[in-house]
């Protein structure tokens, strides 16, 4: 359980319900699975109303916050917590606890059934604090404290439930006939009442505060800050003693400093005063048949609760057995124990949410993995890219061996994992290893794992990642540099679907779906005698070619977008777009290192940037060349245009030599212009026929 994360036990959602259910049968009833929904790491049991009805089980105090609402919309009395904690604790309607029973039948004094009342009700949150204290003099007068934490702002529910408990848990006790709970001071702050009335709006100024309505002018209510006086009061033994976290800490001789809901008339002599809101003009917030009215002098944001409790008593029977004695013996052990069992239940909610946490966020974590390397995670819309799109599709619906060619920087690893994570493998790990950064040996070792003792070095067994992937995807990366005699070790895994780790004699059979790479043209290697042929030919299955970035220039600017976005959230720079005359540039460049080139390209480009569009000043020279200086920029319609249209002729003319194979005189002839004006367009656009 978060420390931040405030919690209630069952027993408070028990109230609500079945005061719910004995009074407004009629009714549709509760939305219980609503409860739940906003309620994150927390999932929705498959019983949710006897799981609310269970007062062992603990639930975040969001859900008693949304059944409190729920409650006032059926009931449409914005007070119904109040009515139905009363109600709750009437005596002979249920059936009590044993300790419960035990603590009816021994004790037989208002201050010691208060302190059980405050040990008790503490215990039911990990965030409420309760304190009883008695004024001397006082009579049939005592008074209870209550503060919520910080991280649970008390609503008008949660301060209705604690003034029905107030009243009605002691009259469980026998010798209580009436009772009285009169809120004094409210730590109920006035902006987070007007939040639960949407027709109001709050307005300060200065130490004044005043509620409209939104379509008037004229303040319902207003309040004034004013300073608040307090007073000492001694602690009798009871409330010294049963006080599991006090509101307010005693000092010495057992006195506490309390606050009154009297103001100070003077505070500048009051360096310490607390400040509180006092209802100067009094008035009703209402929303359909809810309400809720601020009286005339009422206290509110202060910085906890103070009611006045009243009570009248029974005639009592004598007893001759020493009560005094059997009372404190038992309200002590009492305290332990309640204290001993939330810690334990805190203890098991704790465990039990930071399970659900961790499941959901290894679920959270392989989502955005599965979108990362699915076909959303790889940007383009060209022809070749589509038709790509369509061979990894197909090549995913089975389990065959993939062979995946192209230049460095193309994204071959990006083609990998999306043909994983778009097969039935999905669910199992993807491991990749680059065989071309490690040495024959290590090689070995990383691929098969081994023994211990197999080589200076190996303290211990190691499992090789063709078992850590066992039921997944093995990606290859630039296959074509692993040694003559690894490759038969690959082979066998490959054929067999076994392998023996370094060092040892035991076969392991694995289930594993290969995806090879390279950069270099295997059928050459072959050729050379630097790859086995039986191996060619059963790495290459499923043969898939990424097309180089000078081949789909059109996936450019879909590509500088984004990685102009994932810039953004990488380096915090605010860059909006990219301008013609840089994106122009972008369009022209060769891209040797491909896809890879453009993305360090774009990131180093934002580094240097100083408003929120990169231009060519913001490219490195090697990329801009001479154009910067050859030819200066257009700042006008017209010339951003002349050069836009420069930008289409050119991807016309390159388009129209790729569909001729290089034939200058039939791309002409598409193009509709005379061999020698193409040939002069492509001398000055710095282009050549594929063939040439």
């Amino acid at each position: 359980m978060e420390e931040k994360q405030p919690w209630i036990t069952c027993y408070l959602t028990d109230i609500l319900i079945s005061y719910i259910k004995e009074h407004f049968a009629e009714h549709r009833g509760l939305d219980y699975p609503a409860l739940f929904k906003a309620v994150e790491g927390f999932e929705t049991p498959s019983d949710p109303e006897a799981f609310l009805r269970d007062v062992n089980n603990w639930v975040p105090l969001a859900v008693l916050r949304d059944l409190e609402l729920q409650c006032e919309k059926i009931s449409g009395n914005k007070e119904i917590a109040y009515h139905a904690a009363k109600a709750y604790f009437t005596p002979g309607k249920r059936q009590l606890p044993s300790l419960f029973e035990i603590v009816v039948q021994v004790l037989n004094d208002v201050r010691s059934v208060l302190s059980f009342a405050n040990i008790w009700g503490s215990s039911q949150t990990n965030y409420l604090k309760l304190q009883s204290f008695e004024k001397e003099g006082s009579g049939t007068e005592l008074y209870i404290l209550s503060q919520f934490g910080h991280n649970a702002g008390p609503a008008i529910g949660a301060i209705n439930l604690v003034r029905g408990f107030c009243e009605g848990f002691p009259r469980l006790y026998p010798f209580i006939d009436e009772t009285l709970c009169v809120e004094e001071i409210s730590q109920l702050r006035v902006e987070g009442i007007a939040r639960e009335f949407p027709d109001y709006v709050v307005k300060t100024q200065g130490n004044h505060l005043s509620i409209y309505q939104r379509s008037s002018q004229q303040p319902i209510v207003e309040a004034v800050k004013a300073p608040l006086t307090s007073e000492s009061v001694p602690l009798s033994r009871e409330f010294m003693l049963y006080t599991p976290d006090a509101v307010v800490v005693p000092q010495r001789e057992g006195r506490i400093e309390v606050l009154t809901n009297r103001v100070q008339k003077d505070s500048q002599n009051q360096p310490d005063a607390v400040f509180a809101y006092q209802i100067v003009k009094p008035g009703v917030l209402t929303l359909g048949p809810l309400s809720y009215s601020f009286q005339e002098g009422q206290i509110y944001n202060a910085p906890y609760s103070r009611f006045r409790f009243e009570w009248k008593e029974k005639a009592k029977d004598q007893k001759e057995v020493a009560i005094e004695t059997i009372r404190r013996e038992v309200s002590q052990l009492l305290f332990e124990h309640l204290k001993q069992m939330q810690q334990a239940e805190i203890r098991m909610v704790q465990f039990n949410i930071e399970k659900r946490r961790l499941t959901l966020e290894n679920i959270r974590l392989k989502q955005e993995i599965e979108r990362e390397y699915s076909f959303a995670g790889i940007v383009g819309q060209s022809e070749k890219m589509q038709n790509l799109f369509g061979l990894v599709r197909s090549s995913a619906e089975t389990d065959v061996t993939v062979l995946i060619q192209g230049e460095t920087g193309t994204g071959k690893e990006l083609i990998a994992r999306a043909v994983h994570y778009n097969s039935p493998r999905k669910a199992k790990r993807v491991v990749a290893i680059n065989c071309g950064a490690l040495s024959e040996t290590l090689l070995e070792s990383e691929l098969f794992g081994h023994e211990k003792g197999a080589f200076t070095g190996a303290t211990t067994q190691r499992k090789g990642i063709f078992e850590v992937a066992d039921g997944g995807t093995l990606f290859l990366d630039e296959i074509g540099e692993i040694s003559p005699s690894t490759q038969v070790k690959l082979l066998r895994v490959l054929q067999e679907g076994e392998l023996q780790r370094v060092g040892g004699s035991e076969t392991i059979k694995v289930d594993v779906r290969i995806v090879a790479a390279t950069n270099q043209n295997l059928a050459e290697l072959v050729t050379k005698g630097r790859v086995r042929q039986d191996l060619f030919y059963r790495l290459n299955v499923f043969l898939i070619t990424v097309p180089p970035l000078r081949e789909r220039v059109e996936d450019i600017p879909l590509l500088v977008g984004h990685f102009v976005e994932k810039g953004k959230q990488k380096l915090q720079r605010e860059i909006s777009s990219v301008s013609p005359q840089a994106m122009a540039i972008l369009l022209a460049h060769p891209w040797p290192g491909n896809v890879r080139e453009l993305e360090n390209v774009i990131q180093r480009a934002m580094v240097v940037c100083k408003g929120e569009m990169l231009d060519v000043q913001d490219l490195p020279s090697e990329i801009r060349g001479d154009v910067s200086e050859a030819k200066p920029q257009p700042t006008d319609l017209k010339g951003i245009a002349r050069e836009s249209s420069e930008l289409i002729e050119k991807r016309a003319i390159v388009d129209a030599l790729e569909k001729t194979a290089g034939n200058v005189t039939q791309a002409a002839k598409a193009l509709g212009i005379s061999r020698a004006t193409l040939q002069n367009k492509m001398k000055a656009y710095g282009l050549r026929g594929p063939k040439e």
